[in-house]
């Protein structure tokens, strides 16, 4: 589901390695990698709701720093030699939180560790977040990048909407480099839906209230 095209993603802001992908054990340190940010708003929301942004539940393959490779018969295997900067579910919590900053100036998002009282929290479930070898391994892999999200009202725990999101976007090649910029394609677009749909969700929610 694509609610929203960024044209104004930042791939060159994600770390690069040039080269071909290996997924065999290495001895040399990893090579660091971070996905690009949108750029902050700096208007200032006295009306907007704070929405609370849960940590993805995330399966266990894919809870570490790892970069993940899908390949035959849906076996995950790992890019040896690179990682991501934080572990994923922190990597997308942060990312969903930077993208309504960015982009939903009805919405002030926070963390659980921030200590504010939120009126509504979202709550995901990251299902997918690897590199696809659809055609085989010696093709171009496609990132694919999907959840579940959750809106609930935190003042009675009501559960005021469900919704699966997710995005994908094709390597131009089997190097590193260019899975990383796919990831970080797939990543944006896909976490500024969740932020679109969560204010879309927030501003129907506050509409029925109103009418009742």
């Amino acid at each position: 589901m694509i609610r929203k095209t960024l044209t104004t993603a930042v791939l060159g802001a994600a770390t690069l390695l040039a080269g071909c992908i290996s997924v065999l054990p290495e001895n040399t340190p990893a090579t660091v990698y971070r996905l690009s940010t949108p750029e902050p708003s700096s208007e200032l929301r006295t009306e907007a709701v704070i929405v609370g942004v849960q940590r993805p539940l995330t399966p266990r393959a894919l809870s570490g720093d790892q970069i993940a490779l899908s390949q035959n018969r849906g076996q995950l295997v790992f890019a040896s030699g690179a990682e991501w900067i934080t572990p994923v579910p922190r990597l997308v919590q942060d990312l969903i939180v930077e993208s309504m900053d960015a982009f939903e100036p009805s919405l002030i998002a926070s963390r659980p560790e921030d200590g504010v009282r939120a009126e509504f929290e979202l709550a995901t479930e990251l299902r997918s977040f690897e590199a696809n070898y659809i055609n085989g391994e010696n093709s171009a892999p496609t990132v694919v990048v999907r959840m579940r999200a959750r809106l609930i009202r935190m003042s009675d725990r009501r559960l005021v909407a469900v919704e699966a999101i997710g995005a994908q976007a094709e390597a131009r090649s089997t190097s590193l480099s260019d899975i990383v910029a796919a990831f970080d394609a797939a990543s944006q677009e896909a976490m500024a839906d969740v932020a679109q749909w969560t204010a879309e969700q927030v501003a129907e929610f506050h509409d029925a209230e109103h009418l009742h």
